[in-house]
């Protein structure tokens, strides 16, 4: 029996060693932290290291665009600048000189475009892609001036004549 009691009664717990504590991974770009145990009979000190200041970041706007510009906004202004009405996307030459009206309002003119509408026109009235202007219309006809630059680089005017037509397509 005393052999039972030492055996289970072990040695004091003095001499015994003390088992190791667990450490925690420690993360990636942050400053290593040592973490033992700590008893009555040992004391660990934390090895002194230098810690390198943290890199300011400062960002370089060269060459690139403003982040803080809108981008719908900037498309709605290219559109509008290059929105053109139906009379100017055609050519001159592709309308038809339908009918002229006059009253008290002056002269009205009725073209007919390529893509078979009818469209009003009266003077100063822009039509065609080189921006022409409705200078005059009569009884007969509308005169349209177009400003264009010739390849010496001086600016010239071009009037163009339409004609009302005088019967219909197809009859004598």
């Amino acid at each position: 029996m005393v052999i039972a009691g030492m055996l289970l009664g072990g040695c004091s717990d003095s001499a015994k060693p003390a088992p190791p504590a667990p450490v925690a991974p420690t993360p990636i770009a942050t400053t290593p932290t040592v973490t033992a145990p700590v008893s009555a009979a040992t004391v660990t000190s934390a090895p002194s290291s230098t810690v390198a200041a943290p890199v300011a970041y400062a960002y370089n706007p060269q060459g690139r665009r403003d982040p803080f510009t809108p981008l719908i906004l900037k498309e709605e202004k290219k559109a509008f600048i290059g929105a053109r009405t139906p009379l100017e996307r055609y050519a001159i030459h592709e309308f038809k000189l339908a009918g002229i009206v006059w009253g008290g309002l002056g002269y009205h003119a009725m073209l007919e475009g390529p893509d078979g509408k009818g469209y009003f026109v009266k003077e100063k009235t822009i039509i065609g892609p080189n921006r022409g202007i409705v200078r005059r219309i009569t009884q007969s006809n509308m005169i349209v001036e177009e400003r264009y630059r010739d390849p010496s680089g001086e600016m010239k005017k071009k009037e163009i004549v339409i004609e009302l037509r005088k019967s219909q397509e197809g009859t004598p």
